[in-house]
């Protein structure tokens, strides 16, 4: 069966990360295992002697907000129509990032679905956070969900960010598989400072070895100086809904996220991301 980890902080960030590991675990009708990973703090040696026990009251107050709140995430996905998905759930100690990691590869998890929080989803995912490290880790694809994205959102749309090169299509054919799973359509995104630079003939080549009908598979050149902007307003005219990128791909990212943007553009880069484990 397929699986689905869900690592959740209980934050609103997310909360909204959850309705989409619901719809997915119904799409597949997969198992959903939700998992909230805390750390206890260093006392010190001061507190050697009563560590223990301060470590025990600690702990039982985590496991208590953690039946508390698994509970409200129960009530509001029987609110929002998903009476028969049920997901199971653990706790554990120890530092996040490894933990998740360690538990994806335990569980043989085929997907991580988790929410990220920051200014911007795409460029907070991108240059440092939880989710960050989870993306570069991680042993299977992983959807992480922005802060600002709406959980009642729909995956209908999804780009697949490429150069167009031979080693790319494996992973589209996932991103492909995992758009037919979710009933979403597919195009491609390629970027160039100079579009002079692109041959047509070389997208149409690629396209050709793609297992689907390249006939049907839109594609989309965007050029310029200013990267952020030209996705911003390529996500809201074709109305995407996610963006597929392979982890490689982030050093590539950083250095176009570099500049600050401006307000509008830092809202419309708030893109649910689909990464696929590095090879």
């Amino acid at each position: 069966m397929t699986k689905i980890l869900f690592p959740t902080d209980f934050s609103q960030a997310a909360e909204n990360a959850f309705f989409y590991a619901l719809q997915l675990t119904k799409k597949l009708n997969a198992e959903l295992v939700l998992t909230h990973i805390y750390e206890l703090p260093d006392l010190g040696r001061s507190l050697h002697n009563t560590s223990k026990e301060v470590f025990e009251i600690m702990e039982m107050e985590t496991l208590e907000k953690f039946k508390k709140s698994v509970e409200e995430l129960r009530n509001k996905a029987i609110v929002n129509g998903y009476v028969n998905v049920e997901f199971r759930q653990q706790m554990d100690e120890g530092q996040t990032v490894p933990k998740i990691i360690d538990l994806a590869i335990k569980e043989k998890a085929d997907y991580i679905v988790m929410g990220t929080t920051g200014a911007s989803g795409l460029k907070e995912v991108l240059l440092g956070s939880v989710t960050a490290g989870v993306i570069d880790r991680s042993p299977c694809n992983v959807l992480s969900i922005p802060n600002d994205v709406s959980p009642t959102n729909t995956i209908d749309k999804i780009a697949y960010l490429t150069n167009y090169q031979d080693e790319e299509i494996d992973s589209f054919n996932v991103v492909h598989d995992f758009a037919k799973i979710m009933d979403a359509s597919m195009s491609t995104i390629h970027f160039y400072k100079d579009v002079t630079e692109m041959e047509e003939s070389e997208m149409e080549e690629w396209k050709k070895k793609l297992n689907v009908d390249s006939n049907q598979l839109e594609s989309h050149v965007v050029s310029g100086a200013n990267f952020e902007e030209a996705v911003s307003r390529l996500y809201i005219d074709e109305d995407i809904d996610v963006l597929a990128i392979q982890p490689r791909k982030r050093n590539f990212f950083t250095q176009l996220f570099k500049k600050s943007v401006s307000k509008q553009m830092v809202h419309h880069l708030n893109i649910p991301l689909f990464t696929l484990p590095a090879v």
